[in-house]
């Protein structure tokens, strides 16, 4: 079944019904994702982790794989604190209403972009992830630095709650800019090395986003 977009290019394009701001090749809607169903993720997420036995993937066989961020490192101070899920894993259908709203992103961005047009793209992924006080991903990287991850085009991310300002936010590298998350926004980006970018640190209250990918396909 194909993804049918929440909202029409046409609106999309259309300033009085969406707030987009593009800038630096970073595309942001805001408020774009209704608060309730950012709340619903948010609670689907705590009620599959608690009911989750599984914190390190290669030490169980859960079918809900809760990736501690700690992991990604040898040395895991320096490295990231957070915890993710695949969503489809939880949720199937809150997954297909997150992909509806990043489909509507997702041509719009392309509308703007428009070498993007020949390329063949798709997200299958929607990963969750939490990131509790003093936590986050806080070294400098970008999303297809490695063969593994070549294919990436294009990263997305949702902001699932806001925080206090000055915490939390997303710092791209060379336009030296922040973005501060608050509740519903979407951020389109490209996934190559001008794009490079980190997690700043969350002092007071939990931060939760959803994130993932489009990738190239033959």
């Amino acid at each position: 079944m194909s993804v049918q977009p929440i909202r029409p290019l046409e609106l999309m394009k259309d300033s009085r019904m969406t707030k987009f701001d593009c800038q630096d090749f970073i595309g942001v809607w805001k408020d774009f994702v209704p608060a309730s169903l950012c709340e619903k993720i948010i609670n689907t997420f705590e009620g599959t982790t608690q009911n989750s036995s599984l914190i390190h993937p290669s030490e169980d066989d859960s079918d809900i794989k809760t990736m501690d961020g700690t992991e990604q490192f040898q040395d895991n101070n320096l490295g990231r604190k957070d915890l993710s899920i695949a969503l489809s894993d939880a949720d199937s259908t809150i997954t297909y209403q997150v992909q509806q709203y990043l489909q509507s992103c997702a041509m719009h961005y392309i509308n703007v972009f428009g070498q993007l047009k020949s390329c063949r793209l798709i997200s299958t992924d929607v990963k969750m992830q939490k990131t509790e006080p003093m936590g986050g991903y806080h070294v400098w990287h970008y999303e297809n630095s490695t063969y593994y991850h070549s294919p990436r085009e294009l990263v997305w991310m949702i902001y699932l709650n806001t925080l206090p300002e000055n915490e939390g936010e997303t710092e791209f590298l060379y336009q030296k800019r922040r973005i501060r998350p608050t509740q519903g926004t979407v951020v389109f980006w490209p996934a190559g090395m001008t794009h490079v970018h980190r997690g700043l640190t969350v002092y007071t209250q939990d931060k939760y986003i959803l994130t993932g990918w489009y990738l190239k396909t033959p």
